[in-house]
């Protein structure tokens, strides 16, 4: 079984083999669909508009998968702690069968309902069939993007960041070898537009999709006798760390979808400066996405082999990295990010609006990547509920609010601060929550989890 022990050795050392692969296969990912944003924007205004109302209902559905796939990926840390191979199997080959089950529910309830949804968060009729000839092929293919993360998920569990990373940055580079040509109908390729973009991802997902099943089932990461045995039995163990994460992960794109509609009072080039610069805040904030998805099964994995000291330590480099890129994204955007929101988009409002956002949120990207590490951290340890009451509160109780208050008084530039105000004050109150939970020590332990 092909398994990487976390729980020896340097922590800087395994954060890095964990990251840096996570670090290549999101950035490639995110840069790939900033530069597809910029192929859109070559269409029209519209059509840039119409990808941006979809963002917060893709994000649902891969919200969703992303809670399941924390669920999966903390029993399974946890087991490869504790030495339990059988269990390690067992969890993921029904990790796989919730995925694929649940995700082709959930994709078809969305389709449904396109429609209505979409003119109830703003969007008006004439740009419905826009937003239909997107959805109507990203919904079969998320099916497919979701299996895809739930295994990366197994494998990073095991301690193997590297294929996940290798097969996201592969399978990026294809998605923008075609995105143009479905795009645009290079090459005697039908001009297929949105769809075009849709299909690309199916496309390349069906191929990563494949590749990874096949490195999970070559690497005896899963059980393949009797798959369905104790199926209800792990589900139950994967759904009471995934059904919280999953509803910390939703309350983003749902608060999203509430911000959309703000936005949308201001016009269409507002709404789609929005989402260039959300795009271009991806690339900015990439580092700590990748590291976020790698202290989850560095913590797990310590934290079943009852080395809690690793843990303290794990973390707080985190917090430190966390920071440091904050400042230094920050101080990136300020000064090019309206020349990169140029590059892909060429209208002088839309482009404005873009650099607007980019002067005002950056300033708390340290502060959310706080926000983000104690998050992972405390789902890593089977504790998802400190996750979803941050999340709920940051996005409900704070930012919603905070914004429907001061775009009243400063318009959409309003909105853009209370993003930047709900990120630092939760992101303090995350890193002292979990500061004070677990950042303590315990049974007269040294910093290494081992008795005094």
């Amino acid at each position: 079984m092909a398994q990487r022990d976390l729980t020896q050795g340097s922590v800087s050392r395994s954060l890095y083999r964990l990251t840096a692969p996570m670090m290549l296969g999101v950035s490639s990912s995110i840069l790939v669909h900033t530069l597809e944003m910029g192929f859109i924007g070559q269409l029209s205004t519209e059509h840039v508009a119409a990808v941006t109302f979809t963002f917060p209902i893709t994000m649902i559905l891969t919200s969703i998968a992303l809670g399941v796939g924390i669920g999966a990926s903390s029993v399974i840390a946890r087991s490869a702690g504790a030495g339990d191979r059988r269990d390690m199997r067992r969890l993921g080959i029904h990790s796989i069968l919730l995925m694929g089950g649940l995700m082709s529910v959930l994709a078809l309830a969305g389709w449904m309902v396109i429609d209505p949804l979409f003119l109830a968060m703003g969007a008006s009729p004439d740009m419905l069939p826009l937003i239909h000839s997107y959805l109507d092929i990203y919904y079969p293919g998320a099916v497919l993007f979701t299996l895809t993360m739930i295994a990366s998920s197994i494998l990073r569990a095991a301690g193997n960041a590297g294929v996940p990373g290798f097969m996201m940055a592969a399978g990026a580079l294809f998605n923008l070898a075609i995105d143009p040509i479905l795009i645009f109908g290079w090459f005697g390729f039908p001009r297929l537009e949105l769809a075009g973009a849709a299909l690309a991802m199916t496309v390349t997902r069906v191929l990563t999709t494949a590749a990874l099943l096949f490195c999970v089932h070559r690497d005896g990461l899963v059980q393949t006798a009797a798959p369905f045995k104790g199926f209800i039995s792990s589900t139950a163990r994967i759904l009471k760390i995934a059904i919280p994460a999953a509803a910390t992960q939703v309350i983003g794109p749902l608060s999203g979808a509430l911000i959309t509609r703000l936005l949308a009072a201001h016009g269409e080039a507002v709404v789609a400066g929005f989402g260039v610069a959300t795009r271009i805040e991806a690339v900015a904030v990439m580092s700590l996405f990748a590291l976020s998805a790698s202290i989850g099964p560095f913590v797990g994995q310590n934290w079943g082999a009852n080395r809690l000291g690793r843990v303290r330590v794990g973390v707080r480099a985190a917090y430190r990295f966390s920071l440091a890129w904050g400042l230094a994204a920050a101080l990136l955007m300020a000064l090019c990010g309206g020349q990169v929101a140029g590059w892909i988009n060429a209208d002088a409002e839309v482009v404005a609006v873009a650099a607007l956002y980019l002067w005002i949120v950056p300033i708390s990207y340290g502060f959310w990547g706080l926000l983000m590490m104690s998050s992972a951290s405390f789902n890593a340890l089977g504790k998802p509920v400190p996750s979803t009451i941050l999340s709920f509160t940051r996005m409900f109780v704070v930012y919603v609010p905070l914004a429907m208050l001061l775009d009243s008084r400063y318009g959409y530039g309003g909105i853009f601060a209370a993003t930047a105000l709900s990120n630092s004050i939760m992101g303090l109150a995350g890193f002292l929550w979990f500061r004070r939970a677990f950042f303590v020590e315990r049974d007269g332990q040294d910093g290494y989890g081992n008795s005094g």
